[in-house]
């Protein structure tokens, strides 16, 4: 298990109830500034509380960022939506990849739209060798504000300089099964 820091913080809010059973309802301001995973399970946040406390173990999805259209009471989508794959390793890298930064995303099993952050979650241990098996997971702000961890196979990217809405050639697109190297 390794611990990350983020490239830049957001502010999310929290649900009391998966800070302790007996918090009020209701949410907790928090900064959302690093992540850790075990191998198979979620990749689970650090966070700043509002209150000081720092508070590790709330999976991204359970986040929402912190904007006065979201309403956090209202998820939308689960965790097996926003964050389909696990952590595929201890040895963790997070990259920032500013042009991604902004970019109009469309998630193909959520029906919903958001924005690219611009960082990537990957692993450099083995548990990619192949390109079949690489999974690098792009963090997204969706519109409702959840955030969701996913594979780049299950999304799309709008730029309005150079990306068209014709989207019939992706039928077409298959796992990358050639090796260039060994």
């Amino acid at each position: 298990m390794k611990h990350l820091t983020l490239p830049h913080h957001f502010y999310v809010k929290v649900k009391n109830n998966l800070l302790g059973e007996k918090m009020p309802q209701g949410f907790t301001k928090a900064i959302f500034h690093g992540i850790y995973g075990r191998p198979g399970q979620a990749i689970l946040t650090h966070l700043l509380l509002e209150t000081g406390a720092h508070w590790s173990g709330i999976p991204m999805s359970q986040l929402s960022i912190d904007d006065e259209d979201c309403n956090y009471d209202l998820p939308e989508f689960s965790h097996e939506i926003l964050q389909p794959w696990g952590c595929m390793g201890s040895e963790i890298t997070v990259s920032k990849l500013h042009y991604l930064e902004g970019l109009n995303v469309q998630l193909f099993k959520a029906k919903v739209a958001g924005r690219h952050t611009g960082i990537i979650i990957d692993w450099n241990d083995g548990f990619s060798r192949y390109p079949q098996e690489h999974k690098p997971l792009s963090i997204i702000h969706l519109e409702n504000g959840q955030i969701a961890a996913l594979p780049n196979n299950y999304f799309t990217l709008k730029d309005l300089h150079f990306t068209n809405d014709n989207k019939d050639d992706l039928k077409f697109y298959y796992r990358g099964s050639k090796v260039y190297w060994e």
